[in-house]
């Protein structure tokens, strides 16, 4: 068949003057690096356009829709880590603005999902400049049908940034020990981590793993490891380089600790999770992507002590660390004798990529061609068939509550908003012309720019600005991780409501991490008469 034979061209890496896969190279890695990347686009963008934006990435576009002097405050004092991101949604808003463009749910994401379209195509790169072009398909697709990906693509948050510079830095450093002209990939190297780390603070952990990998290919015997040692005094500089521009992120750190208190001691569950969400909550694409991942790991290990002729040995070595690395040192540093709150299988998207490459590695290794096509068409199959996103509700559905209210608001009304993301979705959906103006005039509230604490409502301040208006919306949308003295609040302030005044009608929005309410009162006292 032809297009067997397509796809399974020769994976072997030739040397990098014969064989340049790279955007300038073959028209065919062309039109698959295009096709993937327009595949990617239309799944990222499927059903996007309307989605409510949840709580996280409301403190996003809230952040960047401030004025420079609070977002600096903010950036300076209070949460640096994916600074970087936080920039280009700030200046992306302010272009959008300028040229009249309502920043609504899709502008606000747009540059994630572009980023993340721009880290399949640097997938495909990867796997078919060091594996070949089977590796480039399998693995681009694999990784653009992923749920923590796919996930992530679609939400106003750094982690497409993030993944996509890392894919660089990986590439430019590979690129950078087996090219002859080594100078250039060097100096894209120490930009884009520099720019990964700046994106989030956790591709700290992808330089750890380069650090891992790169001594790996000094002392393994590998057909990379005289080119490692001719490249140790670049690697140093470069590591060193990096390290001098992050000094400002760690003296913050080291000053303020960590951001993410809310995530406990890691454990058994939570690597379960994390396993459970890259397997796309399917437990049979889990056996066949997690199989094809070791069993890459595993021809790796036996390649080492086999004969140097092959030519994939080194990159596979690179991307095992990639994929081990981050995961061994976020779960150690999570424990609970020294809890700084790295493990999460959200911030795991940086190590997807590796994951795919590693399956798509399985495939190559494979003897029958019949036998690759047949693994290949098994593994995107079974990864087109674990992607359950679509069918999920939204992480909190701020947008269909809104409109609720919007269709019943009176003059004279007035909205409270008993929780913080309520409140930042209250100022968002209000900007954007889904609330009449006037909702948040005088509301009591629980945020404050720039300095991002949530504080109880202040009960005399709501019972006031109750008195002054014949009707209330209630608004409320908690986490799953608000601390249980917050859903305290809500359930008192909601209680006080409903033992002062008339509830006229209320609504439930469905929601996938969360409840979300909004209740709608009379605020005479029960028993008065109008």
């Amino acid at each position: 068949m032809r297009i067997e034979r397509f796809l399974l061209a020769p994976a072997a890496v030739r040397p990098a003057r014969t064989d340049r896969a790279t955007l300038g190279g073959p028209a065919i890695d062309r039109v698959l690096m295009l096709g993937l990347a327009a595949t990617a686009l239309a799944l990222d963008l499927f059903r996007l356009p309307g989605t409510s934006l949840w709580a996280d990435e409301l403190v996003s576009v809230e952040l960047a829709s401030q004025s420079w002097p609070v977002f600096w405050q903010f950036m300076s004092q209070h949460e640096p880590h994916m600074a970087l991101y936080y920039l280009l949604l700030h200046v992306w808003l302010i272009v959008m603005g300028a040229i009249g463009i309502t920043a609504d749910e899709l502008v606000v994401r747009a540059p994630s999902v572009f980023f993340a379209v721009l880290a399949v195509a640097m997938v495909f790169v990867i796997g078919r400049r060091f594996g070949g072009r089977i590796v480039g398909v399998v693995a681009a697709a694999l990784y653009l049908l992923n749920f923590i990906q796919l996930t992530k693509a679609r939400e106003a948050r750094s982690y497409s940034l993030e993944t996509f510079l890392v894919c660089v830095g990986w590439y430019a450093l590979l690129m950078a020990i087996g090219e002859s002209d080594r100078r250039r990939w060097w100096i894209v190297y120490l930009v884009a981590m520099t720019l990964g780390i700046y994106a989030h603070l956790l591709a700290a952990l992808i330089l750890a793993a380069q650090i891992v990998a790169f001594a790996g290919l000094l002392i393994l015997p590998t057909e990379w490891r005289d080119r490692a040692r001719r490249s140790i005094r670049s690697m140093v500089m470069s590591v060193g380089f990096i390290c001098v521009a992050l000094l400002p992120m760690v003296v913050w750190f080291v000053a303020h600790g960590s951001t993410n208190a809310w995530l406990p001691p890691a454990g058994a569950a939570a690597v379960l999770r994390a396993v459970w969400n890259v397997a796309g909550h399917d437990v049979v694409y889990a056996l066949l992507l997690g199989g094809a991942a070791i069993a890459a790991m595993a021809v790796t290990a036996r390649g080492i002590r086999g004969p140097r002729s092959s030519q994939t040995i080194a990159p596979a070595i690179a991307l095992t660390c990639w994929l081990c690395v981050p995961i061994a040192i976020s779960y150690a540093l999570t424990q609970p004798y020294l809890n700084l709150h790295l493990f999460s299988w959200t911030y795991l998207v940086m190590v997807v990529p590796a994951l795919c490459l590693l399956a798509a590695v399985a495939v190559v290794a494979l003897r029958s061609p019949r036998g690759r096509l047949a693994a290949a068409v098994a593994l995107i199959v079974a990864a087109s068939i674990a992607t359950p996103l679509y069918s999920f509700p939204p992480t909190q559905d701020f947008r269909t509550a809104m409109q609720w209210v919007a269709n019943r608001w009176e003059s004279g009304d007035g909205l409270v908003s008993t929780t913080w993301s309520a409140t930042l979705a209250t100022g968002y959906y209000t900007r954007i012309g889904v609330l009449p103006s006037a909702v948040s005039d005088g509301s009591p509230t629980g945020w404050d720019w720039p300095a991002p604490r949530e504080r109880p409502l202040d009960e005399t301040a709501v019972a006031g600005y109750a008195a002054a208006r014949s009707r209330v919306f209630v608004l409320s949308g908690l986490l799953l991780g608000d601390t249980a003295s917050t859903k305290e609040e809500v359930t008192t302030l909601e209680g006080t409501f409903d033992r002062l005044y008339h509830l006229v009608d209320q609504i439930a929005v469905e929601s996938k991490d969360g409840s979300l309410t909004v209740r709608l009162y009379e605020t005479r006292r029960r028993g008065e008469s109008p």
